[in-house]
């Protein structure tokens, strides 16, 4: 190969060689700021789940990859780091190296699921005794509306009962029959009739 075409292709190559770095280049910012983006939202996740238990979660020390005495996980997900000296040093998750927030996920864990798993059985513990006085509330309405009705009803009775007594209050009342006194007829021998009808004469008795 000639040296003309030696030098025209090493400009070329050059270029070649700046295009792919720029190229490598802008796919490394990508990833970098998907790394961020992954990091806030796996910080945001544990966020909201340790706000639900409301309580601090202790991390090993060889999880944080650095060395500290003590390790824990508080509200707002949020890394306390403990050295020798007693000294604390908060640190937010996303802020952590991607291994670093992986670990800490890992490590949290098991320690989140029982703590959800009491919170979640607390609360069905209460929705349960919820659910029980209510049926009797229920129960007890139902028991008062009937009465309720029942002493709405009761006046309209009333009347009709107050009405029946009236009209038997002013029925007439039957009639009571003369009494007959029976006449006490003179006997046959002491009385005799003679003549025409309506004339009547007393007779003496005929003794025999």
């Amino acid at each position: 190969m000639s040296e003309e075409q030696k030098g025209k292709e090493e400009p070329g190559s050059f270029v070649d060689n700046l295009r792919d770095i720029q190229g490598e280049y802008i796919m490394l910012t990508d990833l970098y700021e998907k790394e961020r983006n992954y990091g806030q939202k796996l910080s945001e996740m544990m966020k909201t789940l340790q706000n639900e238990v409301d309580s601090t979660i202790p991390i090993r020390p060889e999880a944080i990859g650095e060395p500290c005495k003590e390790a824990y996980l508080v509200s707002e997900a949020v890394v306390v780091l403990v050295d020798a000296g007693g000294n604390r040093i908060s640190r937010p998750l996303y802020r952590l190296p991607p291994s670093t927030i992986i670990a800490v996920i890992e490590e949290c864990t098991p320690e989140l699921r029982r703590l959800l798993f009491e919170k979640r059985k607390s609360e069905s513990n209460k929705v349960r005794s919820l659910e029980r006085v209510l049926r009797e509330l229920k129960k007890a309405q139902a028991t008062f509306k009937q009465t309720k009705k029942d002493e709405l009803e009761l006046p309209e009775d009333e009347p009709k009962e107050e009405i029946r007594a009236k009209a038997d209050e002013e029925k007439p009342l039957p009639k009571e029959q003369p009494e007959v006194v029976p006449v006490q007829r003179q006997s046959k021998e002491g009385f005799a009739f003679k003549g025409s009808f309506g004339e009547k004469r007393e007779l003496s008795g005929i003794s025999t």
